[in-house]
């Protein structure tokens, strides 16, 4: 009898062992996955900066407007935000900046693409939202908020520190041959400066009525999950 209660017991030790292993390995986990999406976020806010800067040393060279983070909101609540607006000679450039680690690959009219990383011998696969059309889609809301007939745009999706060798578009550039693209264009181009100043008072007025904050957008995008569950 004595010995069946001792094993019971070793039994029952083992069990909680087990378990707290398990909750251990769960709440570490956890961290990892957190601390992942917290760098990738840094990473992403970083690529953004860069681009960014890159873009005010055109306006700086060149003349023309730069808007970072334009966030608005039409009149149904539905927001948008876009990471930059660059206006120039070269005309209004609707940028959406991507920053990750690895190798992208995706069709250019498919809905989600995926960016694979090796590292330490293991493999990492992340799947992202095709950066094209959601480009297309801040750029369809946007001419939405105009008060006349809105301006031609030019879509660009930039990234600064990833291989896109297969990605087969004239959309998605890297950063120098992005920087290039513009340059050459605002060069070229035939257009006055009264084109930059009127463009630019279109989209300021855009601003001073339908801006919002980025929190309120990162709001939004929340309610709009929920309700598609």
């Amino acid at each position: 009898m004595i010995v069946l209660y001792i094993v019971i017991a070793l039994l029952v030790f083992i069990f909680i062992i087990a378990i707290s292993i398990a909750l251990v390995n769960k709440s570490n986990y956890g961290s990892e996955i957190t601390n992942h999406e917290r760098n990738a976020k840094l990473y992403g806010d970083i690529g953004e900066k860069i681009v960014g800067q890159r873009l005010e040393e055109i306006v700086n060279t060149y003349g023309g407007y730069l808007y970072n983070d334009f966030c608005f909101e039409d009149e149904y609540g539905f927001s948008s935000q876009i990471d930059h607006i660059l206006i120039t000679l070269g005309g209004i450039f609707i940028i959406e900046t991507k920053n990750m680690v690895g190798t992208v690959y995706g069709d250019k009219d498919a809905e989600r693409w995926k960016c694979i990383k090796y590292q330490n011998g293991n493999i990492y696969e992340k799947i992202i939202g095709n950066p094209i059309i959601q480009n297309q889609g801040h750029i369809n809301h946007l001419r939405d908020m105009f008060a006349s007939i809105p301006p031609k745009m030019t879509s660009m999706v930039i990234f600064v520190d990833t291989d896109i060798s297969y990605i087969d578009s004239n959309l998605v550039y890297n950063l120098p041959d992005a920087i290039r693209y513009i340059e050459e264009m605002t060069i070229n181009s035939k257009r006055s400066r009264e084109y930059v100043e009127r463009i630019n008072d279109q989209i300021r007025d855009i601003q001073s009525k339908y801006s919002i904050p980025i929190e309120r957008h990162i709001e939004n995008i929340k309610n709009r999950y929920r309700q598609e569950l």
